[in-house]
């Protein structure tokens, strides 16, 4: 029913069950003992009381180890027994389909704009308009951020990046830097979908 979950602090759970069962076998040892040894005293000074009780002592740490050995396998048998004789059929494990409709795009490789490496600048108000036409408005360009990278699939026969226009289903990403940022100025990428 776990397979494959590991819970944090798990492990220590598992050491401190560990010391109790540990601790448990270890008090039961000692209570036997004790029990024997009063059996074996009240029985040969000829004290029938101090017998009896010994034996109890020895009966009631008998059934106390039964009680902890079975510990272990009262939690296995319940551990397995949940995940479908217990639960209704509504609450058991299913099966989870995410079904989506496949990028429509004969292109192969990504359509990449890397605007400060290009022989004809742009101006910034003409790298946004560029981005919000491919991403068709789904990526925003805020306040103090530089346009550097633009990477989408476009769509039909012509993959090059003079086709702005992205393939549904396919992924564009935009790299910026942010002379603004907190701490210092930063590279950000985001990405959006196209629908």
């Amino acid at each position: 029913m776990l397979d494959g979950i590991d819970p944090w602090g798990l492990e220590s759970l598992n050491n401190i069950a560990a010391m109790f069962l540990g601790t448990a076998v270890v008090l039961l040892g000692i209570g036997i003992t004790i029990g024997l040894i009063r059996w074996v005293t009240g029985r040969a000074s000829g004290s029938p009381h101090s017998a009896r009780q010994g034996l109890l002592m020895v009966g009631a740490g008998l059934l106390g180890a039964v009680v902890v050995g079975s510990i272990g396998g009262a939690v296995h048998f319940g551990s397995t027994l949940g995940t479908s004789a217990l639960m209704p059929e509504a609450a058991r494990p299913g099966t989870v389909v995410i079904e989506r409709k496949a990028p429509k795009t004969t292109c192969s490789s990504h359509a990449v704009r890397n605007f400060d490496d290009e022989l004809e600048k742009l101006s910034h108000a003409e790298r946004v308009a560029v981005v919000e036409s491919v991403s068709q408005g789904g990526l925003k360009v805020g306040a103090g951020e530089q346009v550097m990278t633009l990477k989408w699939y476009p769509t039909g026969s012509n993959c090059s990046a003079e086709y702005t226009t992205a393939a549904p289903g396919t992924e564009v990403e935009l790299r910026v830097y942010d002379t603004v940022a907190v701490g210092g100025s930063d590279e950000v990428v985001r990405t959006h979908t196209v629908g």
